[in-house]
């Protein structure tokens, strides 16, 4: 009995290595592919989208994001396990915030999810229109 449960956890064991380790090879095998594409495009001097392409591939603002996401997303994780506790934030603590503070909130926030992803797109757009 004892030999049949160590088998199954073995069995579980060497599966979820072997998924972990081609998850690593396909995240390596990405990488790889991005920096040969970044090497392609600072090569080409004739695109005229180099600057941009370039910008989209770096990704800068991703932990920002995250910390955004996690900062929205708080109030409902804690309602899985809490939800006295979201009552009492969204009646008491964000009511006590002035309307100004939330909105420059929710301003800054747009400008994370959403202005910081067009600054790499637009130089590509004004390039079509140039010519």
């Amino acid at each position: 009995m004892i030999g049949a449960i160590i088998t199954a956890i073995g069995g579980f064991a060497s599966t979820w290595i072997n998924g972990k380790q081609k998850a690593s090879a396909a995240r390596a095998e990405l990488r790889l592919a991005e920096l040969k594409n970044k090497a392609r495009l600072m090569a080409d001097q004739q695109s005229n989208n180099h600057a941009w392409e370039m910008a989209n591939l770096a990704e800068k603002d991703k932990w920002l994001r995250r910390l955004s996401f996690i900062m929205f997303a708080s109030p409902f994780f804690v309602a899985i396990f809490a939800p006295d506790h979201v009552k009492i934030y969204f009646e008491g603590a964000i009511s006590a915030v002035p309307l100004w503070w939330q909105k420059t909130f929710m301003a800054i926030t747009g400008g994370i999810w959403g202005l910081s992803s067009l600054k790499n797109i637009i130089p590509g757009i004004v390039d079509v229109f140039k010519k």
